[in-house]
């Protein structure tokens, strides 16, 4: 079933419109393939999502589920208290969630907008081994030294001529290193 005919009536088994209610809990399949099964916290049938809390390995974690992406969810029972916490002894991993963002928030910096495949590719290899960032276009490095597209080593401004020098140098081994033209 493709998410896009998917519905949260379909998908919750009922068949006489029933939506995922909170303190239920269903076994639920996603269409990635994906199975867990949890008790539904929230659910918001405007935007179809639901908070389901389940068990990976020893920890309980909690999922947030678009219904769209729901290709099978099998309605097991209901639960008196989905949140009595204290019974079974949940907290949440602040840490965890705020190093889980700032993952999430590095690998969103890491992308260039409007950038070329080969801008990416650059950005990528030098970024393994240099504090490298997007500003707009242009590559910034070690906070003073800029590469601009076409990203060769005449593109290359700012910093000290030994901080230049070094990360032109660098760039010629990537763009070596990742096949692509030299500089013209």
């Amino acid at each position: 079933m493709s998410p896009a005919n998917a519905t949260a009536t379909k998908a919750g088994g009922g068949g006489s419109g029933d939506e995922y209610e909170v303190g239920k809990t269903y076994e639920v399949k996603l269409t990635t393939g994906n199975e867990f099964k949890g008790i539904v916290l929230s659910y918001d049938s405007d935007p179809h999502v639901g908070a389901i809390p389940g068990k990976c390995k020893s920890m309980m974690t909690t999922r947030t589920v678009n219904a769209s992406f729901i290709s099978k969810a099998n309605l097991i029972g209901k639960c008196k208290d989905p949140l009595d916490w204290k019974k079974k002894k949940c907290f949440v991993d602040l840490s965890g969630l705020l190093e889980k963002e700032a993952i999430a928030i590095r690998r969103i910096e890491s992308i260039g907008v409007g950038v070329t495949a080969e801008g990416q590719k650059i950005f990528d290899a030098l970024s393994k081994t240099l504090h490298v960032k997007w500003e707009n276009k242009d590559m910034v490095i070690m906070e003073d030294v800029r590469i601009c597209s076409p990203y060769h080593s005449d593109s290359v401004t700012g910093g000290t001529r030994a901080a230049n020098d070094r990360i032109k140098k660098v760039l010629n081994n990537v763009r070596e290193k990742l096949q692509l033209s030299s500089d013209t």
